[in-house]
């Protein structure tokens, strides 16, 4: 029996399985996971060609569904709800295996988890560096004091810092799996390759405009009536860059275009691939894995009533409340953060001028207000809709 530890295994499932093949190749074959330990017992048999799949699923079943069986799936083995398979077929001749879902929803979970966690140390490490600047402002310098105890401070930084490192690494490394799981490996970027030449020859021409806007995505309703207020001006929406904050237009003929912006959490082609058969495009996908925005639009003629991405009211409203729900979760420790440190530094602080040092409870104060303003913002948009839901209702 051989054990080989591989801490970050779930993180490329892809990866994980390509290793286990090569393993039985080599004749270690997978007999089970200690899930907890992250480590990999293997039995040393015969070589043998393996194809290997890894599902999660919290239903799992000690006896594979029947289209796996006769597709020559067998279990390798289970930890928790992580279940392996595997086949020796050759991966050309096999038509279906394990549905990934399982593993795409995990991920997520485990990526949100980790938003949260860096959000909050790099709250600490920057509390931390605005006190010791504000310190030092007040007093000319800053005496350091021996103290044995000086070690457990230099251990706790170091584990802040650790802790950062770990959740930027998993959340770049399990958002390329999601993404190569779900087939969405080259983005949702649906702006084709940029008409370089098309569009110095419109700059010269005079019909390039081009707009700038930050967080709209906290006013979405008001951000639809902007786009086809454009629109109907005759600036036509040329496309957008790939971070959603500059918008190119092109002046034209007014049109009668609908646009709808939709927040989805972690959404697969499918999703992309029901409206656009409905006749929606895509003008803009946020690539973040946390926040998927998408920018909708839809031509319509004169006679038709203007499209809704979602016809149910009662649905929009329920996808708005969560989505202010899922940001004031996100933002309210950190105003809450913020402001217990400007209270200290404050309380402390000698001077009008100490008071509002920007390095310290000044820079802690902007983000106050920017923090505060999203959910003021993303809340105010949930009670418009409120309101259209029960002037429609009446």
């Amino acid at each position: 029996m051989k054990k080989i530890y591989r801490p970050f295994w779930s993180y490329d499932v892809k990866q994980t399985e390509d290793w286990l093949a090569e393993m039985a190749a080599q004749g270690l074959i997978f007999t089970k996971l200690n899930r907890w330990t992250r480590c990999f017992y293997f039995q040393e048999q015969e070589p043998a060609t393996r194809v290997y799949r890894i599902a999660y699923n919290k239903m799992s079943s000690s006896v594979l569904p029947k289209t796996l069986q006769a597709e020559g799936w067998e279990k390798a083995g289970t930890a928790g709800n992580w279940e392996f398979t595997f086949n020796e077929q050759p991966e050309s001749a096999i038509k279906t295996s394990p549905i990934r879902e399982g593993i795409i929803k995990h991920n997520r979970m485990i990526t949100y988890i980790y938003y949260g966690i860096s959000f909050y140390v790099a709250g600490m490490l920057m509390a931390n560096i605005s006190m010791l600047a504000s310190s030092y402002r007040q007093d000319g310098g800053i005496n350091i004091v021996e103290s044995p105890l000086w070690i457990l401070t230099f251990i706790f930084f170091a584990i802040l810092l650790g802790t950062m490192v770990l959740g930027i690494y998993s959340i770049a490394k399990i958002t390329g799996t999601n993404k190569e799981l779900d087939g969405t490996t080259d983005g949702f970027w649906p702006v084709d390759e940029i008409d370089q030449q098309g569009e110095k020859e419109l700059k010269k021409a005079g019909r390039w405009v081009t707009k700038v806007k930050f967080s709209w995505m906290y006013s979405p309703d008001k951000m639809e009536q902007w786009l086809e207020s454009m629109e109907q001006r005759g600036l036509n929406l040329y496309r957008v860059n790939k971070i959603g904050t500059i918008f190119h237009f092109v002046k034209g003929e007014p049109r009668r275009i609908a646009y709808s912006i939709d927040y989805q959490r972690g959404p697969t082609e499918s999703y992309f691939a029901i409206h656009r058969e409905a006749g929606w495009h895509e003008e803009f996908t946020s690539f973040s894995n946390m926040e998927k925005w998408t920018i909708w639009s839809k031509t319509y003629g004169e006679t038709e009533e203007r499209p809704q991405l979602y016809s149910d009211q009662s649905s929009r409203l329920k996808h708005a409340k969560r989505i202010a729900l899922t940001y004031t979760a996100m933002f309210s420790p950190l105003v809450a953060f913020y402001i217990y440190f400007i209270i200290n530094i404050m309380s402390s602080a000698d001077t009008i001028q100490d008071r509002f040092l920007w390095n310290s409870s000044g820079m802690m104060l902007l983000a106050v207000l920017i923090f505060g303003t999203f959910i003021v913002r993303i809340w105010s948009y949930y009670g418009r809709l409120r309101k259209q839901a029960a002037a429609w209702s009446n």
